[in-house]
């Protein structure tokens, strides 16, 4: 039923016609009915020495650095394969350009180029029919890609500007690529009002224009176990960045190169988020909530998916012969979409033959699945084809007639109701186990905010023993009796939200970073509610945590709540807390209850080399030992490694023998065999404990103090870290030493 209904918005379209500035091309010799010319781009797959560059910044889903000189912009007229090409960009040498745009009058195109002598990408406008200066309108010592036109006379892109007070952040738990973010320009004045968005923790890419004004991009969205590639949407004034699709329900791990079709319905691809060069199978989206508000409402729990090339691999492996993968679907009026496809493997297996796979312009009919050729020229990548024909441009978005915002205005973060929520999920551990999550976030008293950050801090490139960013704890704002908080914070950086009980531990992890604008307040309605309904206030026309104010959270990175493992520059350590009440008992020795006991892994390396390891069961002194994580032998303390690893063991690690539990589980201290075995006693009645059992060490005669048991709980509840700004080396701001 999905697909008839999107099959009927596109006859209904066609039944409208299309039309456009004549181009030199004769229609009725175009491939694509009435359209006389296509812009469109070629990317050079052959390096000076004549050998295929196979992969290079293509071989993760959103990585669009992959510089080889000798490609274009170009206008074919008419759209057929043997049609006249015009090279916009023949005054460049060396040129490669990985992202266009066309304006709404198809006049001008807008994209991102790099060429003999430059050492970044960045934006630059030229005349769709070759006349006039190509105009530079970005600078500086950054890439910008991937741009589009906006109303209102902006450009939107993305790029890795760096704006943190220590950096550009770096992508990912292994820190290797430089995170990109969306800005905008406007197209006169260029860099001379150039705005950036709020920053995500990891890649922001493939920006498109919604019928209704806003920004549509693909997010890569790394936070502890979570590693994929979502849709969001955005006002082009940067604000109100939520999720559009891909949170659940996704036929793939990766959303990738989409545009609109109609309100709600979208066009693009799905993906393995690495190995597949960027290219993969075509899916339809509808977001599009039943009985939303003006018919426009998205639904971002409910999207559904239809995989439009069911034969492609959504995943690494190879297509079937003649299958093949696609790239940069672009929506027709007739319902048919310009494609770029290539035949073969177009996986990483074109690395081991040295033969990149050769993409070309396509058009594509759903309704019967088959491919026409429009133009291929054999020696490149072509793709990003656009129809050069007018379209009407949506209405320049409110946001845009706002003044720009104080920067030295806070975000404000909050709730209308913590405890309503749209999820179908059972908590676990401690007094609250076995409840509904609904049921629980009744019993929520706070909901702490924590800051993620990467290694802008300095030479890390993993954060310790688990895939979980750097993380600071801003605050933790108090939940008012009505379910609402309110916490002012700094502007632009990432954050994720646990609602806590009355004891300190997370009831539920937030899953997804959130980020606001200066000034802009990001208030849900409850813990992950149901988009398609509306949440009040429980009494009156706003709520508790409203007329109170937001809480002041707004502070210095010094004062952020950061839990280093070890060699802190200042303040009190995990393993401080270890030595002062642990170590007596858990260091190896005659009273250590667990001497003598240990489990074996056994790994085998990506070469084929097997190692083996003997790990104590439990064992809390800073002995370094040595295990195997993330392709590479690291070094922690005895402490660190005996607690983390049982549960951070990757697919290469076998372990055998005494296996113990999982004495902290990353990002959730309630099912944390370490916190259980310490206990905690609640915030408002010392007598209240979260488990009924003895609290250790106390029955071996020790005491350990609340805030000593809470600093152990947010250490598990923040993933386990072992890295923080106050123990990376050339962190100089926060010190630098750091464990050997």
């Amino acid at each position: 039923m999905m697909r008839m209904r999107w099959l009927m918005i596109a006859a209904m379209a066609a039944a409208m016609g299309t039309g456009g500035p004549a181009c030199g091309g004769n229609p009725d010799e175009s491939v694509l009915p009435g359209v006389e010319a296509l812009v469109f781009v070629k990317r050079a797959f052959i390096n000076g020495e004549g050998d295929h560059v196979v992969t290079g910044g293509a071989n993760q889903t959103i990585d669009y650095l992959r510089y080889v000189p000798g490609g274009g912009v170009y206008v074919l007229s008419p759209p057929t394969p043997d049609g006249t090409l015009t090279n916009l960009t023949e005054a460049f040498e060396g040129a490669d350009i990985n992202g266009i745009d066309l304006s709404f009058d198809a006049r001008q195109v807008v994209f991102s180029m790099r060429y003999a002598g430059q050492s970044h990408y960045h934006i630059f406008l030229a005349n769709v029919d070759g006349t006039g200066d190509v105009r530079q309108l970005t600078f500086g010592d950054w890439h910008d890609v991937k741009p589009v036109f906006v109303p209102g006379d902006r450009i939107a892109f993305v790029t890795n500007q760096p704006y943190t007070e220590m950096g550009t952040r770096a992508d990912e738990y292994n820190h290797s690529r430089v995170v990109t973010q969306l800005a905008t320009i406007a197209i006169d004045a260029g860099d001379a009002d150039r705005r950036l968005c709020a920053q995500n923790l990891s890649h922001s890419a493939d920006p498109f224009l919604m019928f209704d004004g806003r920004i549509g991009f693909s997010r890569w969205e790394h936070l502890g176990p979570l590693n994929d590639v979502k849709l969001m949407v955005m006002n082009p004034d940067c604000t109100q960045m939520v999720g559009l699709a891909g949170t659940g329900g996704k036929p793939g791990n990766s959303l990738v190169q989409f545009h609109e079709i109609s309100a709600g319905e979208y066009v693009g691809i799905v993906t393995s988020r690495r190995g597949t060069i960027q290219a993969g199978a075509l899916v339809h989206l509808d977001a599009l909530a039943e009985g939303g508000v003006d018919g426009i409402t998205l639904d971002e729990q409910n999207a559904r998916f239809e995989v439009l090339t069911p034969q492609v691999p959504t995943g690494e492996e190879s297509p079937p012969s003649g299958v093949g993968r696609y790239r940069r679907p672009f929506p027709l009026d007739n319902g048919q979409f310009l494609v770029a496809w290539a035949d073969g493997d177009v996986n990483e297996r074109n690395e081991l033959s040295e033969t990149a796979p050769n993409f070309g312009l396509y058009l594509w009919d759903p309704e019967t699945r088959s491919k026409t050729l429009i133009y291929d020229d054999p020696n490149m990548w072509d793709t990003y084809a656009i129809p050069v024909v007018p379209r009407d441009a949506p209405p320049v978005h409110p946001s845009l007639l706002q003044p720009a915002p104080d920067e030295s205005e806070p975000s404000v973060l909050g709730s209308i109701d913590v405890s309503i929520t749209g999820l179908n999920e059972s908590v676990r551990g401690a007094d609250l186990d076995g409840l509904t999550l609904d049921d629980a976030l009744d019993f929520a008293t706070r909901v702490r905010i924590i800051e993620g950050f990467s290694s802008e801090i300095g030479p890390v490139r993993e954060f310790g023993l688990t895939m979980h960013e750097g993380a600071a704890i801003l605050g933790e704002a108090s939940v008012y009796e009505d379910g609402s908080w309110e916490a002012a914070v700094p502007a632009r950086l990432p954050y994720h939200l646990q609602p806590l009980d009355r004891y300190g531990m997370a009831i539920r992890n937030q899953m997804l970073w959130i980020q606001a604008m200066p000034g802009e307040e990001r208030r849900c309605g409850g813990c992950h509610e149901d988009r398609t309904g509306q949440v009040l206030p429980r009494e009156g026309a706003t709520t508790l945590a409203q007329q109170a104010g937001a809480q002041d959270f707004v502070r210095a990175i010094p004062d952020r709540v950061e839990l280093p493992w070890i060699d802190a520059a200042s303040g009190t350590t995990i393993q401080d807390v270890l030595d002062a009440n642990c170590v007596g008992c858990h260091d190896g020795g005659a009273m250590d209850p667990y001497a003598g006991r240990f489990y074996t892994v056994d790994v085998t390396t990506e070469e084929g080399e097997m190692l083996q390891y003997e790990i104590p069961y439990l064992r809390l002194d800073d002995e370094p030992l040595q295990v195997y994580y993330e392709m590479e032998v690291v070094t922690y303390p005895a402490s660190y490694v005996t607690l983390l690893y049982p549960s951070a063991m990757m697919g290469d690690s076998v372990a055998t023998g005494d296996v113990p539990p999982e004495w902290v589980q990353p990002g959730t201290a309630r099912t944390s065999r370490l916190i259980e075995a310490l206990n905690i006693n609640a915030e408002d009645d010392a007598t209240a404990w979260a488990w009924d059992a003895p609290s250790h060490p106390e029955d071996v005669g020790v005491d350990l103090t609340r805030e000593e048991r809470l600093m152990l709980i947010q250490m598990a509840d923040l993933g386990g870290q072992f890295y923080s700004r106050r123990n990376v080396e050339g962190a100089e701001a926060w010190g630098e030493t750091t464990y050997e």
